[in-house]
């Protein structure tokens, strides 16, 4: 485990399990912003995992999933598991110093680097992935769960111009419909709509929805009570889109309908189907041999009223 420290921020990486995020603490309030399920994780597994070997591992924080995100699925005779390799598999540490890391990984005919570093306040992340030898189909997420600190007693979402619907794990769909509404509402799956910017913890609740197309990377998550919050902006050239789960005591099984999580998720594609789906609606980023491409994020934990009404 490396742990991370500027005088704002401190964060906690795991190498050996997708170089994940496990923890990202405010140091000037103590507070943990990101989220944890209500259970016991076994220890982690490498490789393609299906959805229920990779979510017994699952110890929430903050995950990039590549070159797959979403169903696990077949593509040119290579299968991806859930969420992608790379989410659970070991990376290499290549560089390591008080306030910045930098990991790389590779598989399925992709090398991936992610670099963090402490700064301004909050935590910059860099990924730069290019194809090993062949040309490879790819889709990109950043996968952030966010905890009680975000949503005790109630959340807030703020996001840029964007049209959003709600999705389905298995069905989709696949593209944006036609009619789906422009935030803060959400055309829900059976054509009517749900405001979604704002929701209390003390109601049940599990809501997967897309932002799509946005106008702007950037995503504000509050405490609508208290003020403080989370802000978190992209490069939205190749993230375009945003997948918002929140989680609020529904789902059974190892979650024990306890968990309370809202994960935002900047993505390349607007639907949790995979690469499989990516590829054939001509959403996958293609990769020809030595090209590089990439993305980069920041993190900026919020004090109660600074940047509202942005």
């Amino acid at each position: 485990m490396i742990v991370l420290r500027s005088t704002d921020v401190l964060v906690r990486v795991d190498p050996g399990h997708g170089a994940e995020i496990l923890d990202l603490v405010e140091l000037r309030t103590g507070r943990q912003l990101l989220g944890r399920p209500p259970f016991d994780s076994t220890a982690p597994v490498a490789g393609d995992l299906d959805e229920a070997t990779w979510t017994a591992a699952y110890r929430g924080g903050w995950q990039v999933l590549f070159p797959n995100a979403g169903s696990a699925c077949r593509v040119d005779g290579h299968q991806h598991g859930f969420h992608g390799r790379a989410s659970n598999d070991p990376w290499t540490v290549e560089a390591l110093e008080e306030s910045s890391a930098a990991f790389t990984w590779s598989g399925a005919g992709v090398k991936a680097e992610r670099r963090l570093r402490l700064a301004d306040g909050g935590l910059a992340v860099s990924v730069e992935v290019a194809a090993e030898g062949e040309r490879v189909p790819v889709v990109a997420v950043e996968h952030v769960a966010l905890g009680p600190e975000l949503l005790d007693p109630e959340v807030s979402l703020e996001l840029p111009n964007a049209r959003a619907f709600e999705l389905d794990e298995a069905m989709g769909p696949p593209v944006p419909p036609a009619d789906a509404t422009p935030w803060p509402d959400v055309r829900l799956r059976d054509g009517s709509r749900e405001r979604a910017d704002r929701w209390p913890l003390d109601r049940e609740r599990s809501r997967l929805f897309c932002a799509s197309d946005l106008s702007v990377g950037r995503i504000v998550v509050r405490n609508a009570a208290h003020g403080h919050g989370l802000e978190l902006t992209w490069e939205a050239d190749w993230l375009r889109h945003v997948w918002v789960w929140h989680e609020v005591r529904t789902y059974g099984g190892p979650w024990r309908r306890q968990a309370e999580l809202l994960v935002v998720e900047p993505a390349s594609v607007p639907h949790t189907l995979g690469l499989a789906a990516a590829v054939e609606h001509g959403q996958a980023r293609l990769l020809d041999p030595g090209e590089r491409c990439g993305y980069a994020l920041f993190a900026r934990p919020l004090a109660a009223g600074e940047d509202e009404g942005r």
